[in-house]
């Protein structure tokens, strides 16, 4: 209300504040649910509601949703696909939002971001690449660790709790399906998903 009060009175110092305020509870939201999921996962109450879905239209949707409230970054769907999965739509599109979303934060000094889409025999890869700071090799296979946040000079005034991936890996392996990571430190880096195609 007080934000639409602010457009319509032209209040531009109003809107600006109230847009940094909703962005915050935003973050924090989604903080606090982070936390819950992964209480709900410790006590085995986190349930999969899968249903068939295309995916190339959730990874549509999601981008949309990423571009609205993250505009420093080009997000190009390089390279689209048509795959039906039997998944939970919301909890992938949770991943994807989240591996979207770290690869802009992780890569402030770039400008894009590139995701793709490919099937391959009975399962589909999506891609999302940064042009970032990257990741050390010893450090790629702890991402996926609870709590785990790669220390450098860097990522000091990047916030996070080391959740998301966490989260991520577990309801893609509860899918029955794969994540990973590759990259080189300076040069940015991909993070994979696969998941079998509904049979």
């Amino acid at each position: 209300m007080l934000q639409m009060h602010a457009r319509k009175n032209d209040d531009t110092f109003a809107k600006d504040k109230l847009d940094k305020v909703i962005k915050q509870v935003k973050k924090m939201s989604t903080l606090i649910n982070g936390f819950l999921n992964v209480s709900r996962l410790e006590s085995g109450k986190i349930h999969l509601n899968k249903q068939p879905f295309e995916l190339g239209a959730l990874i549509r949707e999601i981008i949309e949703d990423a571009e609205s409230s993250m505009s420093s970054h080009r997000l190009v769907f390089e390279q689209a696909c048509q795959a039906l999965v039997s998944a939970d739509r919301d909890k992938i599109g949770t991943v994807l939002y989240n591996l979207i979303s770290n690869a802009i934060k992780y890569s402030p000094k770039a400008n894009q971001v590139l995701i793709k889409c490919q099937v391959e025999n009975q399962s589909v890869t999506v891609s999302i690449r940064d042009d970032g700071m990257g990741i050390k090799p010893d450090e790629l296979g702890k991402l996926f660790d609870r709590y785990y946040r790669v220390e450098s000079n860097q990522m000091k005034h990047i916030s996070g709790f080391g959740i998301g991936l966490y989260l991520s890996s577990e309801i893609i392996t509860r899918h029955e399906g794969t994540i990973w990571a590759e990259s080189q430190v300076g040069l940015g880096s991909t993070f994979y998903i696969s998941l079998p195609l509904a049979q």
